[in-house]
Order: structure tokens, then sequence, then C-alpha cells
């Protein structure tokens, strides 16, 4: 069956986008999501290729007016560069959906496994992705999928964890979407089973790092890592 949801899957800038191309506005859409700067050094960290490599596709997006290069080097999605990251947004977390709900992947493993399908499944498997996963709302990583709703939670009650008050129990509720591209991170994140749901308590430290517990053992974490997690008091 085909819903109202799915004409975000069917856009022809998609099907024109060489596989780098799309993959390299995925990861930029990704980090800039949380209005953070966003830099080519960070791009070729996360996508793990040489800098000659992804000058030669940031080319190919420049040429197309899907991104561009502010200030000090910053790289933007244009108004197109925006719409049509945010389809891809889309099939990409649906899959990752897909691949733990239905299929049983790892959570740690499903942003690698989505990344690898997503330029080569077809139309008609998105429509049954759809279907099987119920028309999922949020991504493993607890993000939105765009178009189906809004957050499970307001921005005025949603903090990152280094904002969160201490001494109160809080509850996990996303992890930012560019975590899925840095390996240690997830594996951290997984080995303590600090997965969206989770609940736990900060803790005073004395050199302000973030030091939460978690059914009672005690877990430091790094800052790039704790800006990353999201939550709300319980």
């Amino acid at each position: 069956m085909v819903t109202s949801h799915l004409p975000l899957f069917f856009v022809q800038g998609t099907m024109r986008l060489a596989e780098p191309e799309a993959t390299c506005l995925l990861a930029l859409a990704d980090l800039a999501e949380h209005d953070e700067p966003v830099f080519a050094d960070q791009l070729v960290r996360c996508l793990h290729i040489e800098p000659e490599r992804l000058l030669q596709t940031l080319q190919q997006l420049f040429m197309r007016r899907l991104v561009t290069a502010v200030e000090r080097g910053r790289l933007a999605l244009t108004a197109n560069g925006y719409l049509l990251a945010r389809h891809l947004i889309v099939r990409h977390r649906l899959l990752e959906r897909f691949l733990l709900d239905v299929v049983g992947v790892p959570w740690i493993f499903v942003h690698r496994e989505a990344a690898r399908l997503a330029p080569v499944v077809s139309p008609l498997f998105l429509e049954r992705v759809d279907e099987l996963t119920c028309h999922a709302t949020v991504c493993p990583h607890g993000n939105p999928i765009p178009g189906r709703g809004d957050l499970v939670t307001t921005e005025t009650t949603e903090v990152r964890l280094p904002n969160a008050p201490m001494g109160q129990r809080c509850r996990l509720t996303r992890i930012a979407e560019w975590v899925g591209y840095e390996m240690h991170l997830l594996q951290r994140l997984w080995s303590h089973e600090l997965l969206p749901g989770r609940s736990f308590v900060r803790v005073p430290d004395p050199f302000q790092r973030s030091v939460i517990v978690v059914d009672r053992r005690v877990l430091v974490l790094g800052p790039r890592i704790a800006s990353a997690l999201f939550v709300v008091v319980e």
C-alpha cells in the first residue's frame, strides 16, 4: 500500500545523485541537524575518505547548487540541498528502523548497514519497509523521521546532557545522528546500554565533566559524546 508519506522517497534529484554525492549530502545534513557548524575535516572523519576525494565530491555538490561555503569555510546546505537531504534522511532512518525491528540487526550496526543499502534499494522495497515498520516516526537513535510528526518532547523540556540538572532522574530521548558515523562512540554507548529510553542520574563532578549513574554504575562521558545526548527530566 502506498501511503501519503511515500512521496518523500521518490524525488528525481535523489536518483540523479551519484552514491558519493548522496552519502556526502546526508552526512552534511546529519552533522548540521543541531545547528552545529560543519567543516570539510569533519566530513573526512565521518566518511573515512581521503580529503582529495571529498573535495571532488563537494565540487559536484557546489556545481549542482546543493551545498555552499560560507564564512571561514563552513559548509551549508542550500534550499534545494536541504530539501534533497531531507528525502535522503527519510530513506536512511526508515531503513535503520527496518534493520533493527524487522531484520534484527544489532543497534550498533544499523547506521552502517542502512548507509550501504540506501543507494541500491528500489521504490517497491521502500514501500514494504514503510509498511513493515508501521510508518515509524523515529529512527533507532530516537531522532524524528521528517514528515512523520514532531519530536516526542518539546524544545523547552529536552536538553543536552551537559545542561541536565544534577541529582534528578533523566531519560535519554535521542542521540545526535552524527554519532552513527563514529564507531568507537557507538561502541561506548552500546557497551553501557546507554540507548534511547535509558534512565540515569547526573551527579556532580569536581572537574565539571558529565558524570552519570546508570543502574549503580558510574560513567564519565567526554564532552563530544555528552553533547550528543538529549534527555528529559522524568
